[in-house]
């Protein structure tokens, strides 16, 4: 990582701290984008328009084989952190904690409004592998099986309703047609 000219992070015209050391944060460049780092404990701060740049996401075109298969050569991260709520450097509100992409297995602390907090290097490098393995299509492969998964299910249990009804009727006709109605 290189650091800017301009060494300390700043937005709105203060000075941002870092979350966990509460010292000031220096600006750098990662990858293709710009981050706020702490230079104590290494965690990088990454805005909402720059992550993309960061961990360099670029569309990428996977056969549903090959997601499959790349899939199962990806380990999680298998770090578990003890569970912190830290401010945004920005807002100073806590933010959440989340699993980077829902099944990387990288938690980070985010602010839906600003950006995301990387507690280290190793996380960044950890979801640029995820991403290369076609870790984001896999999910977007998951969700839209799940998806059919849901709407066939719902389809079943319809079509079963259904069929309740119309043997109901059937029967029900059947009935007064024995009876003489």
């Amino acid at each position: 990582m290189s650091i800017l000219e301009s060494p300390t992070a700043q937005r709105n015209g203060q000075v941002m701290l870092c979350p966990t050391c509460q010292l000031s944060l220096k600006v750098g460049l990662e990858g293709n984008g710009e981050v706020d780092f702490c230079e104590k404990c290494q965690g990088m701060w990454v805005d909402n328009m720059e992550e993309r740049h960061v961990l360099d996401l670029k569309p990428q075109v996977f056969t549903a084989d090959e997601l499959k298969r790349l899939h199962k050569y990806y380990h999680p991260l298998g770090k578990i952190d003890p569970v912190r709520y830290i401010p945004c450097p920005v807002c100073r509100q806590l933010m959440y904690r989340k699993n980077w992409g829902g099944h990387s297995g990288v938690m980070v602390s985010k602010c839906e409004q600003h950006g995301t907090w990387f507690a280290t290097k190793e996380q960044i490098e950890k979801i640029q592998e995820y991403i290369a393995s076609g870790g984001i299509e896999y999910e977007k492969l998951k969700l839209t099986l799940d998806g059919l998964e849901n709407v066939n299910h719902k389809l079943t249990m319809e079509t079963l309703e259904r069929q309740k009804h119309d043997n109901y009727n059937y029967n029900r006709v059947r009935l007064y047609n024995f009876i003489g109605f």
